[in-house]
């Protein structure tokens, strides 16, 4: 398992722990954005990437090594978030 991912959010990132995910839903006002569930943050996050995007970097953290994506991770998220929360 990978323990930390970092998702766009605003005009920076965020950090997540990877076991603290207790879940995600689209944004309910913009569907470009993933509203996250975790114990650090129970009443939930933004971050601007959509539910699709979210949960297949969440569950690839869940469910693979770094050593195994060595030179193969493919990144979806840009650095370039233009959301404004």
């Amino acid at each position: 398992m990978i323990p930390v991912f970092k998702m766009p959010m605003g005009k920076g990132e965020v950090a997540i722990l990877t076991t603290a995910v207790g879940g995600a839903m689209s944004n309910t006002t913009n569907k470009n954005l993933t509203d996250v569930y975790t114990d650090t943050w129970p009443d939930g996050i933004t971050v601007d990437v959509n539910l699709e995007d979210f949960t297949r970097v969440w569950l690839t953290c869940l469910c693979c090594e770094l050593e195994e994506l060595e030179g193969e991770m493919e990144f979806i998220i840009s650095d370039a978030s233009k959301e404004v929360h």
